[in-house]
């Protein structure tokens, strides 16, 4: 099984998000989960995904992304 990682700005971009195994669009806000159940919210857009090497490469990251626990 391979896991996904959310970068910013392309395939040399920092990795904002690893192992994600979830992933779900709300308008500007990704919310992405991971195989524990963390869930972790960043506002951006999604602009590529290459599915051969798991990346999900993202743009015009807000500051207020926000970690979430999954017991709220």
């Amino acid at each position: 099984m391979c896991l996904a990682n959310i970068r910013q700005n392309g395939k040399a971009g920092k990795p904002l998000i690893k192992s994600v195994a979830y992933l779900k669009i709300d308008g500007n806000q990704i919310v992405a989960e991971n195989l524990k159940g963390e869930t972790e919210i960043i506002n951006a857009k999604i602009i590529e995904i290459d599915f051969m090497n798991a990346d999900i490469f993202v743009d015009k990251i807000v500051p207020e992304s926000t970690p979430k626990n999954s017991n709220s």
